[in-house]
């Protein structure tokens, strides 16, 4: 979320090195190999993926790979100017205090906050996101991408 200028990050990933992802990992019987839940996704929470959702006696959140959320509440004040929300992709190569900046300045570049300008200012970027090829970037920026902008009216 962008708020008074500033990124306030409201999730974080859910990333195989992660210590309660490990200890829920390893107790479902599977293993961390190169950064991968068993040598292939390098996430450990998603929709899709079935194939890691299959061990039997395990509930849904126990499984290696989960679409269990963490849910957080976050007040919206007058500060409170936009939310940025991507899938994994869309964060490869901006931090937060950078995709935060740069939502920013292209807001301030917009001739209006119209849902057309905002769309713009998407399409920007994932296409600044998006590898102009995948050798070139050894695959960052090849995952898939997508974004939306949330926008807050001030009253």
């Amino acid at each position: 979320m962008g708020r008074d200028g500033i990124a306030v990050p409201l999730s974080f990933d859910h990333k195989p090195e992660n210590q309660v992802e490990i200890e829920r990992i390893e107790a479902a019987g599977s293993v961390i190999t190169e950064g991968r839940v068993d040598g292939h996704l390098n996430l450990t929470r998603a929709l899709g993926d079935l194939k890691f959702k299959k061990k039997e006696g395990l509930t849904a959140e126990q499984h290696p790979i989960t679409a269990n959320p963490d849910v957080f509440t976050y007040d919206l004040t007058p500060q409170s100017d936009f939310i940025i929300m991507g899938c994994d992709g869309c964060w490869e190569t901006k931090s937060n205090d950078e995709m935060v900046a740069w939502v920013y300045k292209k807001l301030e570049q917009a001739p209006d906050r119209s849902v057309a300008s905002l769309k713009e200012i998407v399409s920007s970027l994932l296409n600044e996101l998006i590898s102009p090829h995948h050798q070139q970037t050894g695959g960052v920026g090849c995952d898939n991408m997508t974004c939306i902008l949330i926008v807050f009216k001030k009253a």
